[in-house]
């Protein structure tokens, strides 16, 4: 199947990645440049290349159950951009993390003008499947202070269609949107193998710390990875994770609620991770082992990675 439209389409006139900024040094360590924070622990699709197609289960008996969804309150929320503007943090906030952040959406606007009134030289971003977007709420997220919002093309034309009415509105608005049909799962079931394997594009390949089977045949590389360097992944109760494929959360490396978020980011365990991944040594880690994220970084990785892809018969969306 040819999808008709182009791999991304775009409204808006803000900046597509956040500016350059100087590395921020705590105890002799680079601070993160991007930080993902889990604001409710729920997801309302079942996607093939996500660990969310078995463990949403769960999930949805919590709800049927009467049990709310976890959601980290708005005063541990402040307490943690608090603890950023403090140390002069300006990189990319992403308030989603194993999630579709829309179900929060009652207040992704207040989420975003805290973050914002703290720390306003942040990048605020959010990747979204799109299904609870309406005008009124881009236009309430955008005003509080939103950046970038991109909408993963998940399903069909009809669907496409849709989301291009909302983007129609924001066409000048002070926000990069993405229409992005990477992770577009009807096109990857259209490439399955001979095994019955989903075969995705480049964004979507790795398999999740091998939670996941798709594009099989390409190997786990014995490499660094950027995450434990680059990046920190926070759950609603304020654990640190090692990154965003650690769906089960069996990697904490501290809680940023009960200690400081440079003392955890600074820590022996994420040491550890960072010491081990830089010698290659993905084998060595437990959580590493089986994932074949490539760990790019710089546009020449990035243009490694997809050659090496290409090689394993990972097709571009």
């Amino acid at each position: 199947m040819e999808y008709y439209l182009p791999r991304i389409l775009q409204a808006g006139i803000g900046p597509n990645q956040p500016p350059v900024t100087k590395d921020i040094i705590v105890n002799g360590i680079p601070l993160f440049d991007n930080i993902q924070i889990q604001t409710i622990e729920f997801c309302n699709l079942k996607c093939d290349f996500c660990p969310n197609h078995y463990l949403i289960w769960d999930r949805l008996d919590d709800k049927r159950n009467g049990t709310p969804y976890k959601l980290m309150s708005i005063e541990d929320y402040t307490k943690l951009i608090k603890n950023l503007a403090d140390l002069n943090y300006s990189g990319r906030i992403s308030p989603y993390l194993m999630n579709e952040p829309l179900m929060d959406k009652d207040r992704m606007v207040e989420i975003i003008g805290i973050a914002k009134e703290y720390l306003p030289n942040s990048y605020l971003t959010i990747n979204t499947n799109g299904t609870g977007l309406t005008v009124d709420l881009m236009q309430g997220m955008i005003g509080a202070g939103m950046d970038r919002i991109q909408i993963d093309d998940y399903f069909d034309d009809k669907y496409a269609t849709r989301m291009l009415k909302v983007m129609e509105h924001f066409q000048t608005a002070n926000c990069n949107i993405i229409l992005s049909s990477n992770y577009n799962v009807k096109q990857a079931r259209n490439r399955e193998d001979k095994n019955k394997t989903p075969h995705y594009g480049p964004y979507t390949y790795w398999n999740r710390g091998g939670l996941v089977n798709v594009n099989p045949d390409i190997p786990v590389p014995q490499k660094n990875c950027k995450y434990p360097n680059k990046h920190m992944f926070i759950k609603w109760d304020g654990s640190a994770l090692l990154c965003c494929c650690d769906w089960e959360y069996k990697v904490v490396h501290g809680n940023v609620f009960e200690t400081s978020v440079e003392e955890v980011w600074t820590n022996g365990s994420y040491q550890h991770y960072r010491d081990t991944l830089a010698k290659g040594r993905r084998d060595l880690l437990k959580m590493c082992r089986k994932c074949n994220f490539g760990g790019v970084e710089s546009e020449d990785e990035r243009l490694e990675e997809f050659q090496r892809q290409e090689k394993y018969g990972a097709e571009l969306v």
